[in-house]
Order: structure tokens, then sequence, then C-alpha cells
């Protein structure tokens, strides 16, 4: 399962699905239609796709720094988070800013007096913001980051 990857995926405006319960076909019928790269740590699906003509990465570590680092090799995207591509990590839907005002009674008052800057989900209404927990993010990310420009090459 690949679901804790799905989500920092998101953080970094990757449009990535996640199917919990699917069987390999409704993976493999779902990159196809939707033209995704199957990202999968079962090496029988990852074979199956890429006879199938499904592009597909093999992650081989249970790393989640590791993961990442690979994936966006793969996929030539950058390891930042931007507010304004950032998906939501539970739902994938676009997030988008949200006022003081909008969030009030939503988030801890703490936050709401400390921050200035927070994003809504247009789909599950979760808020987001820059918290204490950002630092652990931005550290993950930079580590994947360093990891990532170690890699060699790619298998696009």
């Amino acid at each position: 399962m690949c679901g804790r990857l799905t989500r920092w995926l998101r953080m970094i405006g990757v449009d990535a699905a996640y199917l919990k319960e699917a069987d390999d076909e409704q993976l493999l019928d779902l990159a196809r239609s939707e033209g995704r790269v199957l990202v999968t740590r079962d090496e029988g699906l990852h074979e199956r796709a890429v006879r199938g003509g499904v592009r597909a990465i093999l992650l081989k570590s249970g790393s989640l720094t590791e993961q990442l680092a690979y994936v966006v090799r793969e996929l030539g995207c950058e390891l930042t988070v931007v507010s304004e591509r950032s998906r939501c990590p539970s739902c994938n839907s676009p997030l988008r800013r949200a006022s003081r005002e909008e969030v009030e009674g939503l988030i801890p008052e703490g936050s709401l007096r400390h921050h200035d800057e927070f994003w809504r989900c247009a789909e599950c209404n979760k808020v987001y913001w820059r918290g204490r927990h950002f630092l652990g993010i931005e550290r993950t990310l930079s580590e994947a980051r360093e990891l990532a420009s170690n890699l060699k090459g790619g298998s696009k």
C-alpha cells in the first residue's frame, strides 16, 4: 500500500489517486483510462502494467523519503510544497486560499491567532496552514530532494 506516499505527493501538487480496496485489474484500468502512472511495490502488478502498456514505477524501498525521491525523479516534478498547486492530502481535490474569517471556528484558536495564510479543500472542506508540523514536512522534503539529486538517471 502506498497511501502515505500518496498524501505526500498530493502536498507537492501531484494529482494522485489512491484506491485502497481495488484489485489489480481495477488499478490497471484506472491508470489506462485516466493516463495515470501506476506506482506500486508489487513486482507482479508492475510487470503486468508494463506489459499492458501502462507506465509504472516500482518502489523497492519502504522508506518514505526514498520513495518520494524515486517517484519525483521518475515523474520530473519538484519536491516543494507550493500552495497554489498543492492538493488536499486527504481527498486529492485542489486547495484554495481561505480567509481568516472563513476558517474561524474550524481550527484551533491559537493557530488562527498565529497564522495569516490558510487553505481549504474545495471538496472535503479540511483547512490547512503552515503550523509547527510544517518544519517536519520541509525536513522530509529536503532529505528526499538530496536523495533524488543522488539518483542516477531515470527509467521513464
